[in-house]
């Protein structure tokens, strides 16, 4: 009882500082957040991009990052060296951020450039042991770090959603993922003061590593207690705030329908700050907490990490100048929020059904599903095609047939005669595999435009493009249909070959924007930013998100400028576009907003 006492008592002394500080803290994390956000984080993507061209290396992913280490070692050296940039900037920004709020916290009257001094000083102590002392201290909690210690430059790590639905598809991965969540997690709580202690003292990392899992036996519950007692306001805090913006709009477009629009204006504005607020007010807690934490379990000096000015803080004056930065990003975004209130940010993007079908109306890649769900008006219906024994096409996305046919063997082992005799059974429902011929004119006979997913294996023909080039080319184009391939070889030879044929480089993560000569990019959606679209956009190529299918993310999407949406629930899509468009309130706009725009990254400040 005595110890929930105390973390009672700690919440309130550091709810009433920051209550004291709030134009301090504000200024502290959001001039920290604007520097990493505008110079830091481009300034590295801007070096990444520099040595991929010097390097002669079109794009950077998941599939491709061996290739680079083994055919360009100078190229890999060089983005291994910009890696260990990136965390040491991620190091800086946690040394610098712990050093201001203590610095806040304590009325030492430091300025920026004491504590910039003082961060690079710390950094002068860092060792390649410190290093691998946090890159495992993140490995170990990341599925909780994010949350306890988020910054921008971390936050542009993600797992992608194909992975997260590969892992949930069986369930032994399941168990497995939420096991070492909860272990994260636990982690997280019980070594909550070692990143301070790892940066602010002087001892070796080992022994800082081992002195705070000593320190915080026996006080892991207390540990979640501090932290819960952190979260409950400000997800309480959250909802009021969004609920009562909500109310107050839905009056304004009720009874003052003249003064809606500015309303909404005023509004956005007001829960942009008000959500930056609440976000700084979790960041100081929880900077605050691991830091007392640390002293309390003596892993730090507290008088050692910041030295005292002779020179009287003022209190008035960070408020002012809080004041004045709020007033600034209200500004500086109502331009953007009067655009997006008049539906100028909102697009059409293309609605191009996964593998042929909608909501399981029927085996994916067949016939049938391809006849039913072209009734429904998609722009395009993505399909897949493997090269068989024959060197035919088949249409199939699996490298196995055992998933929906049973047979276990692959298209390479199978003439089209053999594959096509074949029965397909999948929610419910069964067909007869499909050769690539039948298909493309199943899709030509109800006028329904194809996205082409060509997949490529080890064991196919040397000419296996050219055969698809001769047959095929002539008829895509006919009908207005577009290719996208995993295989940049696939990409660079019809964009060569076949130039007015719209093809479509498919990038399962994508951590620097590619530099290739395909039309366009299909993206995992997880890992689609705005900056991205952008990007592609001033590259004069379009921007493909897959697989999408939460009415959330159908939302996110439409704002990031998807030029199209991938999905697996077709007239869901449809139905959310169509909210979307079809004159919403300004209240509903306000919840769009949120959803679409509730990442960091896609944030218009």
């Amino acid at each position: 009882m005595n110890e929930k006492i105390r973390v009672w008592a700690y919440f309130k002394h550091n709810s009433q500082d920051f209550a004291r500080h709030w134009g301090a803290y504000f200024l502290l994390i959001s001039v920290t957040n604007l520097v990493v956000g505008l110079a830091i984080i481009p300034l590295l993507t801007f070096g990444a991009q520099q040595v991929l061209c010097l390097g002669k290396v079109p794009y950077i992913t998941l599939t491709n990052l061996g290739q680079i280490a083994t055919a360009k070692p100078v190229t890999a050296l060089l983005l291994l060296l910009i890696g260990l940039i990136l965390l040491l900037f991620v190091y800086w920004q946690f040394a610098f951020l712990l050093l201001g709020i203590q610095n806040i916290h304590r009325q030492t009257h430091l300025n920026f450039r004491q504590l910039a001094g003082a961060t690079i000083r710390k950094t002068r102590r860092l060792t390649p042991t410190t290093i691998v002392s946090l890159i495992a201290y993140f490995v170990l909690i990341f599925p909780f770090s994010s949350i306890v210690f988020k910054t921008s430059l971390l936050a542009k790590l993600t797992i992608p959603d194909f992975i997260i639905d590969y892992i949930f598809d069986r369930w032994y991965l399941t168990v497995l993922i939420v096991v070492l969540y909860l272990l994260g997690t636990w982690l997280a709580i019980r070594l909550l003061p070692l990143l301070p202690a790892l940066i602010l003292n002087d001892q070796s990392p080992r022994a800082t590593v081992v002195r705070s899992w000593r320190a915080t036996r026996g006080q892991t519950w207390r540990a979640i207690w501090a932290v819960v007692l952190i979260v409950i306001p400000v997800l309480v805090l959250s909802i009021l705030l969004v609920a009562g913006l909500y109310a107050f709009q839905t009056y304004l477009d009720q009874q003052w329908q003249q003064w809606s629009l500015l309303g909404a204006t005023i509004n956005l504005g007001l829960l942009q700050v008000a959500m930056l607020l609440i976000t700084v007010f979790f960041t100081v807690m929880l900077y605050q907490l691991a830091t007392s934490q640390a002293e309390t379990f003596h892993l730090i000096d507290s008088q050692d990490h910041v030295t005292p000015a002779p020179k009287p803080r003022r209190t008035w004056v960070f408020r002012v100048s809080a004041f004045a930065l709020i007033m600034v990003i209200i500004g500086g975004t109502s331009l953007f929020y009067h655009a997006y209130l008049i539906g100028a940010l909102t697009t059409q993007p293309l609605m191009i059904s996964h593998r042929g079908v909608d909501d399981g109306n029927g085996v994916q890649n067949t016939i049938p599903a391809l006849l039913a769900t072209a009734k429904e008006k998609p722009d395009y219906v993505e399909m897949d095609l493997h090269e068989t024994k024959d060197h035919q096409f088949v249409v199939m996305h699996d490298e196995n047939l055992k998933a929906l046919t049973g047979k276990e063997a692959t298209p390479h082992q199978l003439t089209l005669a053999e594959i096509t005799q074949l029965t397909a059974r999948e929610n419910g429902h069964a067909a007869k595999v499909a050769s690539f011929d039948q298909y493309l004119a199943a899709a030509e006979k109800v006028h329904q435009k194809l996205l082409v997913e060509i997949k490529t294996t080890p064991h196919d023909s040397p000419q296996m493009m050219d055969r698809f080039i001769k047959r095929y080319a002539k008829r895509l184009l006919a009908n207005h249909d577009q290719v996208h391939s995993l295989d940049y070889g696939v990409v660079k030879t019809l964009r060569q070959r076949v130039p007015k044929l719209k093809t479509f480089f498919i990038l399962p993560y994508t951590l620097v924007f590619p530099e290739t000569p395909a039309s366009g990019y299909t993206l995992e959606s997880t890992t689609l930013s705005t900056m991205v679209a952008d990007q592609a956009h001033d590259h004069h190529q379009a921007v493909y998100a897959w697989t999408v299918n939460d009415p959330d993310d159908m939302q996110k999407m439409t704002f990031m400028d998807a030029d199209g949406i991938i999905t697996d629930q077709l007239r869901l899509l449809k139905t959310t576009l169509r909210e979307m468009n079809d004159h919403p309130t300004y209240a509903d706009q306000l919840l769009n907003y949120l959803n679409g725009f509730s990442t960091e990254d896609n944030a218009p400040f």
